[in-house]
């Protein structure tokens, strides 16, 4: 499906009542889902090392930690790897929607039972999850429990939050959480229409103003079009950027061809071509 329709049928949906405007997002998902569950957890898995190698790095170790993740998405497949591959204590996954679904994680845990040996007695409540990870659907992370948190991940969720709520949820963290924890966000702040249509560029939504976009996107498909270095102003106002690695279009590549060809708005005319072109953004901040 390219951009386009996909555009017309999300504001279709964006018309509905909200419960069954996501009754049905939930049963297209469904419908066009390509991905396996194996293809997730391995996808998530590489996420993960990214995160491990970072915190190594910095003398962290995720090991009888106690994690919080923002975003929960629609499997806890990252939760599930903190637990049973780095041997997190207890993972608190927060969403302001819920996404999860019973028969998904019942698949999921069987390959996890398989993988590691973990009886099915471990799994419990309403959505069978492992007592140590506690799912917080429609609830603010704002109003979470930080109590002993030693750290708080985000896995491609900050481009799908507006800029005000991102600028609150830093605030409580730095309220909330105790001196000298983490904070790692891996960030895709691409346009994610183009990946599924490659007619489009990585950076198609640049030449859009605000109104023109917001006409454009719905609650459905929400990207904040948010640059690196808006992040990183964002970040160094009450913590420590204690590392960042992204990438950068490549000159000469058919992306860069493609961005080249753009009339970018002029929102992001003091941006450099780096930093309007940045993605795979990794970063991790220091409470003070």
């Amino acid at each position: 499906m390219n951009h386009k329709s996909k555009t017309v049928l999300f504001k279709c949906l964006d018309v509905l009542p909200k419960q069954f405007g996501f009754y049905l997002y939930h049963k297209l998902q469904e419908l066009f889902a390509k991905d396996t569950i194996d293809y997730k957890i391995e996808s998530t898995r590489k996420s993960l090392e990214t995160i491990s190698r970072i915190l190594d790095r910095n003398g962290f170790e995720l090991k009888n930690k106690h994690i919080i993740e923002l975003g929960s998405g629609w499997l806890p497949i990252l939760p599930y790897l903190l637990k049973y591959d780095s041997n997190a204590n207890r993972v608190d996954t927060y969403d302001i929607n819920k996404h999860y679904k019973l028969s998904e994680i019942v698949k999921l845990n069987v390959l996890f039972s398989k993988k590691y040996g973990v009886p099915s007695s471990a799994f419990e409540g309403v959505f069978q999850l492992p007592k140590d990870i506690r799912y917080f659907p429609y609830t603010d992370i704002c109003n979470g429990n930080f109590i002993n948190a030693d750290l708080v991940v985000s896995r491609f969720v900050l481009e799908h939050i507006p800029l005000e709520s991102i600028i609150k949820i830093h605030e409580t963290f730095r309220k909330k959480l105790k001196s000298g924890s983490y904070i790692v966000h891996l960030i895709s702040p691409s346009d994610h229409r183009a990946y599924s249509d490659d007619s489009i560029s990585l950076y198609d939504f640049l030449k859009y103003s605000n109104e023109e976009w917001d006409r454009i996107q719905t609650k459905f498909d929400y990207h904040n079009r948010l640059r690196l270095p808006q992040y990183l102003q964002l970040f160094e106002k009450d913590f420590e950027i204690v590392s960042l690695e992204f990438d950068s279009c490549k000159e000469g590549s058919e992306q860069h061809r493609k961005f080249k060809k753009l009339k970018i708005n002029e929102l992001y005319k003091n941006y450099s071509d780096e930093e309007l072109t940045a993605g795979s953004i990794a970063v991790l901040l220091k409470v003070r």
